[in-house]
């Protein structure tokens, strides 16, 4: 049982990483774009950063929580920490952009 679950953490957990990665790609990318519209002083650095350390915290969380559940229980728990960075994703991506427009 121990190898199904180890086995579900590294397939939740790549789906996983492409939060992480999205989060870093904005966090780089997106202050040189509001350079470039000459509005940098507007990059909203604590949404970036909060995109960064958001999936790896909520998947730990989801891990350490799950873990002594039965393995569908515990997949389960991995789907719905899934479930969570998605709309943590999207919902700071709404707070940025309306960081950049309303400030």
């Amino acid at each position: 049982m121990r190898a199904a679950r180890i086995a579900v953490v590294v397939v939740m957990g790549l789906l996983a990483a492409w939060f992480l990665f999205d989060g870093v790609s904005n966090l780089l990318a997106f202050p040189q774009q509001l350079e470039a519209f000459g509005v940098a002083d507007r990059t909203p650095w604590g949404v970036l950063w909060a995109s960064v350390l958001a999936p790896p915290l909520i998947f730990a969380a989801a891990v350490v929580l799950g873990w002594r559940q039965p393995v569908t229980r515990f997949t389960l728990v991995l789907i719905v920490a899934l479930c969570v960075m998605a709309t943590t994703r999207l919902s700071l991506i709404a707070v940025a952009g309306a960081a950049v427009t309303l400030a």
